[in-house]
C-alpha cells in the first residue's frame, strides 16, 4: 500500500508557493516592460549633393545628430562618411 504524503507544515509550503508566484510574476513583468524594443528603419535613397549631416539633419529632431549619424554608418556598414547618389540606406526611425 501507498503511504499518503502528508504536509508536516502548511505555513511553510504556503510561504514557499507565494514566493515562487511573487517571483515569477515579477519577472515576467519586468521582462515585458523593459523587454526588447526592436529597431525601425526607413529606406532613402541618396540624392546629387546629399551627405550623411543633412540626410541625419534631416530625420533627427531629438537627440545628439553624432550619436545619429553613428548609427546609420553602424546600420549600412560605412566605414566612412562617404556615400554616392543612388545607394539606398537604411535610416533608423526614433519614436
Amino acid at each position: 500500500m501507498k503511504k499518503k504524503y502528508v504536509l508536516k507544515n502548511k505555513t511553510r509550503f504556503t510561504t514557499v508557493i507565494m514566493i515562487m508566484i511573487i517571483t515569477i510574476t515579477t519577472t515576467f513583468l519586468a521582462t515585458t516592460v523593459y523587454g526588447y524594443k526592436e529597431s525601425s528603419y526607413k529606406t532613402i535613397i541618396v540624392r546629387q549633393g546629399d551627405t550623411l549631416w543633412d540626410i541625419a539633419n534631416k530625420n533627427n529632431k531629438e537627440s545628439d545628430i553624432r550619436k545619429y549619424i553613428y548609427e546609420i554608418k553602424k546600420v549600412n556598414n560605412l566605414n566612412d562618411g562617404n556615400i554616392i547618389s543612388g545607394q539606398e540606406l537604411k535610416i533608423p526611425v526614433l519614436e
